[in-house]
């Protein structure tokens, strides 16, 4: 594969990089980044980046020149405060477009529908963020800084991503809960559009194939409380629900919890060719 375009990923190991670095694979030479847990990267050459070192990211794109950025490394809720999200999500991000654009590398910039306060859905591509959360302040900078200094980047906003094959980090959090505490709440006025951790991938190869800028949403076209997905991948991989799993409200315990955040999905699905598939179309092809 050496003479195949080089692709770099940043957060191979994460749960969007561990299923997006084998398929690209097949159509780059795959450099994939890590911070702290090279065991995890599933294809490609490992390469430790610390994404907050401006020096240390320059250094890398420039040494690689690849014609493909993917960036899906961040720093999730509960990893980190604001201060390290920002330094990470915000900062980090503007060192990768800075980066990007000067070897005029296509950077595809995974970025998150909690930009959005979850108060005017469906959301168009073009909306601007209006961020409740930290998380979400640190996406909503990063996102600024790509238009900022990468024009030319695709910035793709999605939404909860799940698989069959490895449990997703928000399901696996929910069995942990019901096993160490015994209960578990799940929020009847959250929506989302989760997508498929490979239907995401596919799209995020297509992306870097076409020669668009700007704001993208990408995310499944089911939209779905908090509380029956929850349930549906609970049950899915086996985890005991009864009456240990109770139904409550986001808007009674938090006002930094987005509500809705249904996204509209139309131009990403002509632009891609593309059906961005729901959780019970994914679930009955299983």
């Amino acid at each position: 594969m050496s003479s195949a375009p080089a692709l770099l990923i940043t957060g191979a190991g994460g749960y969007l990089g561990r299923h997006l670095a084998p398929l690209a694979a097949a159509r780059y030479q795959v450099y994939a980044t890590y911070h702290a847990n090279p065991d995890r990267i599933t294809a490609g050459q490992p390469v430790l980046l610390d994404l907050a070192d401006r020096a240390a990211v320059h250094g890398l794109v420039q040494q690689l020149a690849p014609a493909v950025i993917i960036h899906t490394a961040a720093i999730n809720p509960g990893a980190g405060d604001e201060a390290v999200m920002m330094r990470v999500n915000a900062a980090g991000s503007r060192h990768l477009a800075e980066a990007a654009a000067a070897v005029g590398s296509r950077l595809i910039h995974v970025s998150s529908d909690v930009v959005h306060n979850g108060r005017a859905a469906p959301y168009p591509d073009e909306a601007s963020p209006a961020p409740l959360n930290g998380y979400g302040r640190s996406k909503a900078a990063a996102e600024a800084a790509v238009r900022e200094f990468c024009p030319q980047a695709a910035i793709v906003r999605t939404s909860l991503i799940y698989g069959l094959t490895i449990m997703d980090r928000g399901t696996a959090g929910f069995a942990e809960r019901l096993a160490r505490e015994g209960g578990l709440v799940l929020f009847s006025d959250v929506i989302r559009q989760p997508v498929e951790v490979n239907n995401l991938s596919e799209a995020l190869l297509r992306l870097a194939e076409y020669d668009f800028s700007g704001l993208l949403n990408v995310a499944g076209r089911q939209a779905i409380t908090r509380t029956d997905f929850g349930r549906k991948m609970l049950a899915y991989w086996g985890v005991e629900i009864d009456r240990r799993v109770q139904t409550g409200r986001a808007a009674d315990i938090s006002d930094t919890i987005p509500l809705d955040l249904r996204l509209d999905i139309s131009q990403g699905q002509t632009l891609l060719g593309m059906t961005f598939l729901g959780v019970d179309e994914v679930l009955a092809a299983a």
